[in-house]
């Protein structure tokens, strides 16, 4: 048993998600065993991070018949954390907000800092169990307590008149609190904050505590660099132990994990999975893990915090997919950024200047007369940006912005990049305040009117623009006025002609499945699942689970001997290449000879074996692709039989 979820056949579920429709419920009479969720195969919140409107904190997740509920922190002032909200959904994709689920005016003991629910369902009733009023010391009222509803919306009341845990035990101060049923039915409850945390028993009526054979009932389980926010999950007959670490207002919040094969541990910090991307948002941590059931697909929800927000409390609800090794590590959490306005909502967008921006229809909509620019709250230096643009009519010109600073300043509404699709085509340029200057322009055929997919890759000084073909940029040019800053979407509509009004309202342009991330990969053998090109005493090879993590991450820079194709350079050991070398590969360390810099080159093609992957052809052996045979990488040519060994998923 996955928590409280009882698995379907993956088989089923697989079967039915191809179809369209849902499989038979695993247990209709059990609201805990899971109906088939049809939640697709995702990487990330692809409809956007943050999930939901609002400021929410140490979110906890479960899967009540059809639905998924995320429990949070009212993420608050300290006196007005008094109510608990939740979140459902069916999908992950669009959320149904429950108002005041909890509330103190239902719990007599508790006054304030209502903190990191817990839910658990059992026996025909939902439990949900919640910190109250951070006790300092064993004379303060308070600590950890249990309210009990009959639907998973609540209303909650409190189950038992006074705290669960009312005292420190091992040190641990009675907060933070997660609940977790093993496969034999026995409940557990994890907790713990000011560096320590304890495992107790819960008997099988949910509302008091049992004992350890030894008599005990508090048994300290604090792993290394311990700070607050204990989660547990098992997969595969190994538990799980997670927690945060850090201060919760600071950057360096981030969640750790253990792995055991037993509920109580010992737990030995194996490695952080999730930390800050100064990129992406700060203060990730206090996590929860979801499985879809029937599925190895899994999800990690946590909080973090907006990179331009100060307030300590100012966090915000987010999931990532979360991936494992063969030996059942699990591989670091990316914080990805990406949107496809699946959930009608423009959640962590930030607009600016005279544009109306709209999400409608599953996309994003932009209308007016005059300039617009709605920003994601990031900040990117390197970078690879893609979306779906469409210019609705020729009077306007519209696209993507990135290294953005200054938003809202002049005219022009911003300083930074712009790659614009107009009538005549396509420009790219930068954004002064008060003026735009044009950097290189390019012809494109259907301008107006037709989807096209554009991608921006700036590494550095240099400014790559493809548009709908991925293999060959239209723009490659080279500026050095703007290092880092937000990315977006910009809208222009042009003056009108001489003798005509302007056309209020008028649609300027669409943009949908934005994608915003690193130059940095990791690149999977698309026919060996979990093996990934990585370096091993300099000679490249395929090989699961990787460690150091960093030797399978590579950061894809324009090509040493041709900045319109790639090279590939190691982010263990910067400086240092993957180059063809008499047909095999290796990573060595740059040197300014054309035959290196050739060497180390590589026409990135759509995927041989799936055009949706890549594949990489020698820039100095044209024909010869990089494929793995018996893990290792050469550079060869290819029969059909082998084109899958030379085609590899992006990650």
């Amino acid at each position: 048993m996955v928590r409280t979820i009882r698995k379907l056949s993956l088989v089923a579920l697989a079967a039915a998600l191809l179809a369209g429709v849902a499989p038979a419920p695993a247990g209709a009479d059990d609201p805990a065993a899971a109906r088939a969720t049809a939640v697709p195969v995702q990487s990330t919140a692809e409809a956007g991070n943050p999930l939901v409107e609002g400021w929410y904190a140490d979110p906890d997740v479960e899967v009540y018949d059809d639905r998924f509920w995320i429990f949070p922190t009212t993420s608050r002032r300290y006196s007005e954390q008094t109510f608990m909200d939740a979140f459902s959904s069916t999908d992950m994709v669009t959320w149904t907000k429950h108002s005041k689920v909890l509330d103190i005016a239902d719990v007599s003991w508790a006054k304030y800092a209502l903190w990191a629910p817990a839910p658990v369902f059992r026996d025909g009733k939902y439990y949900l169990y919640f910190a109250a009023n951070d006790i300092q010391s064993n004379s303060e009222h308070g600590g950890i307590g249990v309210a009990v509803a009959d639907r998973p919306e609540g209303p909650y009341k409190d189950a038992i008149g006074g705290p669960l845990i009312s005292q420190f035990h091992n040190g641990a101060q009675p907060i933070d609190q997660d609940v977790f049923i093993d496969d034999d039915g026995q409940a557990y409850m994890y907790y713990g904050g000011w560096g320590h945390a304890n495992v107790v028993k819960l008997n099988p009526d949910m509302t008091s505590l049992g004992t350890f054979p030894d008599g005990s009932t508090y048994k300290e389980i604090t792993p290394e660099n311990y700070t607050e926010g204990s989660f547990m999950f098992k997969r595969g007959g190994t538990y799980y132990m997670m927690w945060s670490e850090g201060g919760w207002t600071g950057p360096d919040y981030s969640v750790s994990y253990a792995m055991s094969d037993s509920p109580t541990g010992p737990f030995k910090k194996i490695d952080r999975v999730l930390a800050q991307d100064p990129a992406v948002a700060r203060g990730s941590g206090h996590n929860s893990v979801v499985n879809v059931p029937g599925t190895d697909i899994w999800y990690i929800v946590y909080h973090r915090r907006p990179l331009s927000e100060t307030d300590g409390n100012h966090r915000a609800l987010a999931y990532d997919r979360i991936h494992f090794n063969e030996d059942g590590t699990i591989r670091p959490v990316t914080m990805k950024v990406k949107d496809n306005f699946d959930d009608g909502n423009a959640v962590g967008w930030r607009t600016y200047g005279g544009a109306d921006w709209i999400p409608e229809r599953g996309a994003y909509s932009a209308a007016s007369s005059s300039s617009g620019l709605s920003l994601q709250d990031t900040n990117f230096s390197d970078l690879i940006y893609e979306a779906d643009v469409t210019l609705r009519h020729g009077r306007s010109e519209s696209g993507l912005a990135f290294r953005v600073s200054r938003p809202g300043t002049g005219t022009e509404g911003f300083h930074g990049y712009y790659a614009d699709l107009t009538a005549k085509g396509l420009v790219l340029g930068k954004a002064t305040g008060d003026g735009r200057t044009p950097l290189a322009t390019a012809r494109l055929a259907g301008a107006v009117g037709k989807t096209h997919r554009v991608r921006i890759e700036a590494v550095g000084s240099s400014l790559m623009v493809y548009v709908d073909d991925m293999a060959k940029p239209k723009i490659s040019t080279t500026d050095t006025a703007f290092a880092s800053g937000s990315n977006g979407l910009h809208a222009a509509a042009l003056p009108p002609k001489a003798g005509t009004a302007a056309a209020t309202g008028k649609p300027l342009a669409r943009f949908d499945n934005v994608s915003i991330r690193s130059n940095v990969f990791g690149f999977e053998a698309s026919d060996a699942p979990n093996r990934f090109i990585r370096h091993a005493w300099s000679r490249g090879r395929v090989d699961p689970d990787v460690t150091p993590y960093a030797d399978m991450q590579w950061k894809v820079v324009p090509g040493l001997a041709d900045p319109s194709a790639v090279s590939l350079e190691s982010v263990n050991f910067p400086g240092t290449f993957l180059r063809q070398r008499d047909g095999e590969v290796w990573i060595d360390t740059r040197t300014d000879d054309a035959g290196f810099r050739a060497d180390a080159t590589w026409r990135r093609v759509p995927g041989l074996s799936d055009r949706t992957l890549a594949s990489f052809e020698s820039y100095s052996t044209p024909g010869s692709y990089l494929r793995h045979r018996d893990a290792l990488l050469y550079s060869e040519r290819v029969s059909a039989a082998d084109r899958p060994d030379a085609t590899f998923r992006p990650w």
